[in-house]
């Protein structure tokens, strides 16, 4: 009887680790994915917070009574607390401008505007050498009451 040579198990080709180069490779995409996912997520978020305080700014100030007399002068301090109120709670005042006007005399039916302009800066910093600081500004226009 001849005895029948074994196989061992043996990649074709010499393919041996190429799994391994390959997710190599992989890793890296699927980092920087993840990062820019996480990064527009931060961005949109900060955006909408702006977008929110210059709003409430805007509907503070037109309920704020003028100091009255002749000159009607517009009181923007009860619109800026609001608005500070608001970027501090989530940690964006740092950096900020804010703004709210009324043109003298605020009288009914004025225009409020309200300004808010916060940087917004990424936490990566190989995107962050890329985009650096972005100011994020957002406007709003009420009627005065």
């Amino acid at each position: 009887m001849t005895e029948r040579p074994t196989r061992r198990n043996r990649s074709v080709g010499g393919e041996r680790g190429s799994s391994t180069v390959e997710l190599l490779f992989v890793i890296p995409i699927l980092f920087l994915m993840f990062a820019a996912i996480f990064e527009c997520s931060r961005a949109w978020l900060t955006v909408s917070l702006v977008t929110s305080a210059a709003r409430e700014g805007a509907r503070v100030g037109v309920r704020t009574p003028t100091t009255g007399g002749t000159s009607n002068t517009f009181n923007a301090a009860p619109a800026l607390a609001q608005i500070d109120s608001i970027l501090s709670g989530a940690g964006l005042s740092a950096g900020a401008t804010r703004s709210v006007a009324c043109p003298s005399p605020c009288q009914p039916d004025s225009q409020v505007t309200a300004t808010v302009t916060v940087p917004f800066t990424t936490i990566i910093p190989a995107i962050d050498a890329v985009l650096g600081t972005i100011n994020v500004t957002e406007t709003a226009v009420m009627r005065y009451e």
